[in-house]
């Protein structure tokens, strides 16, 4: 290698165009990463968002088993506790969240008339804390759980790579704020 670097015949030009092209090239798959990584990132976070608002919305339903040092979806009817949880449009806060558009069977991203990312899908888990556990300080907290499929197509690559297509776990658990 020192001997190609010291050479002084005038043959070094193809050896520079062949470097700056490399460090071009690494320089897009790394530029490329992180524009992935900031939209699944944003994705994840605006999701998140999402299902902690729908563990909100189910307020109503969780703070009287609240007051009974229970953290569960019940509501008492006629002499009886039953569970009373909601999953929320999770689909509509995500469309005004991200400014997304319901196109067929999935929610689509744009930005000038350009495919960005898409969304499809969604699939939401709700678990309710136990009906009075014998046990409150191990119990489990009223969970969302859900899961989500993004694509994104690559901008490198010429449009010979596939997309990336993964599936987003994401999680929201109900702790009161003010607990013992």
């Amino acid at each position: 290698m020192r001997r190609i670097w010291q050479n002084r015949s005038g043959s070094g030009f193809p050896l520079t165009v062949a470097i700056v092209l490399a460090v071009l090239l690494v320089s897009c798959a790394l530029y490329e990463y992180l524009r992935l990584t900031i939209i699944t990132a944003g994705v994840r976070d605006a999701v998140q968002s999402a299902i902690t608002s729908v563990a909100t919305e189910n307020y109503s339903n969780v703070y009287p088993g609240l007051r009974q040092s229970y953290s569960g979806g019940f509501s008492r009817s006629s002499n009886k506790w039953a569970e009373q949880i909601s999953t929320g449009d999770i689909y509509s806060q995500l469309a005004e969240t991200l400014g997304l558009v319901e196109e067929s069977d999935q929610y689509v991203k744009r930005t000038a008339n350009q495919f960005e990312y898409s969304l499809s899908r969604l699939t939401v888990t709700i678990l309710n804390a136990p009906f009075a556990p014998n046990d409150p300080n191990s119990i489990r907290q009223f969970t969302a759980h859900a899961k989500i499929h993004i694509k994104v197509p690559l901008s490198f690559g010429w449009g010979h790579l596939p997309p990336l297509e993964a599936d987003l776990p994401i999680q929201a658990v109900y702790r009161p704020r003010f607990s013992k």
